[in-house]
C-alpha cells in the first residue's frame, strides 16, 4: 500500500487512513478518527498537523464539543482520495480473492477479538510472562 500511495501522492500509510474514513463519511470528528485508527494522540496530532501543512485537510472546532477538531477534505484532498483510491480497492480486491470465504470469516474474526483484546486495560501487566 505504501509504495502505491507514494506513486501518487506525498501522503504517509497513516495520513491515507485519515483522508480514506473522512471520505466515507466513516468520522470527522479527531477523536473519533483517532480511535478508529488505533494511534495515541500525539501521533495523530502530528499526521493531521502535517496534511493541513499539505493542504489536504482543514480544521474547524467541533460545534458538539469544542475540544475536537471537525476535519474535512480540500480540494486537494478530494483530488488525492481519488487518484489513490481505486488502486487500493483493486489491491484489497486482489488480497481477499486469494482468500476463500470461510478463511476471510476466520481472518476478520480474529482482527475484532484481538482489537476488542487491544482496547482492554483489565489484565496484569506485572504479570511474568517469560514463565
Amino acid at each position: 500500500a505504501r509504495a502505491l500511495i507514494s506513486k501518487r501522492v506525498d501522503l504517509s500509510l497513516a495520513q491515507w487512513r485519515v483522508l480514506r474514513l473522512i471520505s466515507l463519511d466513516v468520522a470527522h470528528a479527531s477523536t473519533a478518527l483517532r480511535k478508529l485508527m488505533g494511534i495515541d494522540k500525539s501521533q495523530f496530532s502530528k499526521e493531521i498537523g502535517a496534511m493541513v501543512a499539505q493542504g489536504y485537510v482543514e480544521t474547524a472546532p467541533y460545534e458538539a464539543d469544542r475540544r475536537q477538531q471537525r476535519l474535512t477534505l480540500t480540494d486537494k484532498g478530494r483530488a488525492a482520495y481519488a487518484a489513490i483510491a481505486p488502486a487500493l480497492d483493486a489491491r484489497q480486491a486482489h488480497l481477499m480473492a486469494a482468500l476463500t470465504e470461510e478463511q476471510r470469516s476466520v481472518m476478520f474474526a480474529a482482527i475484532k477479538a484481538l482489537s476488542e483484546a487491544a482496547q482492554r486495560t483489565d489484565f496484569d501487566s506485572d504479570k511474568d510472562l517469560t514463565a
